[in-house]
């Protein structure tokens, strides 16, 4: 029976090598045959194939983008004050910041301290800055840029524009989109620009009052009524108002320090000093100095 059966598979191989032509056969137009046959779609495989090789590749150019993206992306570190409450804390180099009330400040903890140390701010701050002469310090407002290698400054950031008051050392003070040129500004020096103006301009006379909000002592010396008023009402935040009679108030000036005393006191104070009658009203203070 076995003999029988590998005659006939020699008889069918000799059949078939007699008759066979070289490329008369083709696979692929057989498979096609048989497919259609079936009802088998031999491209669904090959498009499924590929559409998970396409999907893979897309989630590793994602997931690469993702990691340069991530490596690179600011770690901001952001902190407020209350408003009417004062904040203290320290930047990774130990420099001293307070932020006034209403004050925000930010630093991204990724780039800080590596070529240099930024300070991104709104509001009021004072800075005690940790010396580093190979890592320059700066602070930036919207319109402002005030750069020192360590000493002991202010930065007043208003709708108005960007003062600068320094207590110890040297800041360079630049400001605006435009050709503005900066200034440099040493111990006891203010200066001040203006978004109206697009200028800084150097304060003759600095504000004495410029950091009572942080010391809490308020100083006149030989200072208008208007002036006094002006400084209680941003000092307290309120609005100051007179209300003596007639004229008697007219050309009064006050030589007086306030040293943590309350709104009350200080009221009291100056109407029993200069005979005349201010009372304090809610809401908004009376703004910035008119000397400015």
């Amino acid at each position: 029976m076995e003999k029988e059966r590998e005659n006939k598979w020699e008889r069918e191989i000799r059949f078939v090598a007699r008759r066979y032509r070289e490329g008369a056969l083709d696979p692929g137009r057989a498979w096609e045959r048989f497919a259609a046959a079936r009802g088998i779609r031999r491209g669904v495989a090959f498009r499924r194939y590929w559409a998970g090789v396409a999907a893979a590749v897309l989630a590793l150019v994602g997931l690469g983008v993702w990691l340069a993206v991530e490596r690179t992306a600011p770690r901001w570190v952001a902190v407020s004050a209350e408003p009417g409450q004062a904040k203290e804390w320290y930047l990774p180099d130990n420099t001293h910041v307070t932020l006034a009330g209403g004050a925000r400040a930010r630093y991204d903890a990724r780039l800080y301290g590596r070529a240099e140390r930024v300070v991104e701010m709104s509001g009021k701050a004072f800075f005690r800055v940790a010396r580093d002469e190979a890592r320059p310090f700066s602070v930036r407002t919207d319109e402002a840029t005030v750069t020192v290698l360590g000493t002991r400054f202010q930065v007043d950031e208003t709708a108005e524009g960007t003062e600068v008051s320094v207590s110890t050392g040297k800041v360079r003070f630049a400001a605006g989109r435009d050709a503005v040129e900066p200034v440099v500004l040493t111990a006891g020096m203010a200066a001040r620009y203006s978004s109206a103006d697009r200028a800084i301009r150097l304060l003759e006379e600095p504000e004495p009052n410029a950091e009572a909000w942080r010391t809490g002592v308020l100083r006149f010396r030989e200072t208008p009524l208007e002036q006094v008023m002006a400084d209680l009402g941003e000092h307290y935040g309120v609005r100051v108002e007179n209300r003596t009679a007639g004229s008697a108030a007219a050309g009064k000036r006050l030589t007086a320090t306030f040293d943590h005393l309350s709104l009350d006191e200080a009221l009291q104070v100056i109407n029993q000093t200069l005979d005349v009658r201010l009372v304090a009203l809610p809401g908004s203070s009376s703004g910035k100095s008119s000397r400015r």
